[in-house]
């Protein structure tokens, strides 16, 4: 029950930001909305660690989970967020999210390769019902 929770507030919250996103990118380049948003991100993040004493949990981390994250901030949060911004500005946001939404293809795949996660008969045809929605909304 609490994972469905979690799963509903997350698809909800991410669809709401796509509506703010596509309105704020009409009068401002991906870059500048971009820093803007890690900007009051980073100051929220900070004063909830601050606030909740979370922030020294930081110095527990080992290198190597720092690492991952970094490169996880990289690719979602840096690159990601940049391409998504710019084909957001480019397109409509009923075409944009739907696309972009497919990135569980390649985490599968990915998890199947890297993590050696078993592909399981349900996973392959929802990943294949994702894939045939795309073609769908273009």
């Amino acid at each position: 029950m609490k994972l469905m929770l979690f799963l509903f507030l997350t698809t909800l919250f991410w669809g709401v930001a796509a509506i703010f996103d596509k309105l704020a990118l009409g009068k401002t380049s991906p870059f500048s909305g971009m820093m803007v948003r890690q900007f009051i991100l980073t100051g929220l993040l900070l004063a909830v660690g601050i606030g909740s004493g979370r922030l020294g949990s930081m110095g527990t981390m080992d290198l190597r989970t720092m690492v991952l994250f970094g490169l996880s901030g990289v690719c979602g949060g840096a690159l990601g967020l940049w391409t998504y911004y710019h084909a957001l500005k480019l397109g409509g946001a009923s075409l944009v999210v739907p696309i972009t939404a497919t990135y569980p293809l390649i985490t599968v795949l990915l998890s199947w390769l890297i993590l050696q996660e078993s592909l399981t008969v349900s996973r392959v045809i929802g990943t294949a019902l994702i894939v045939m929605g795309v073609w769908l909304v273009k």
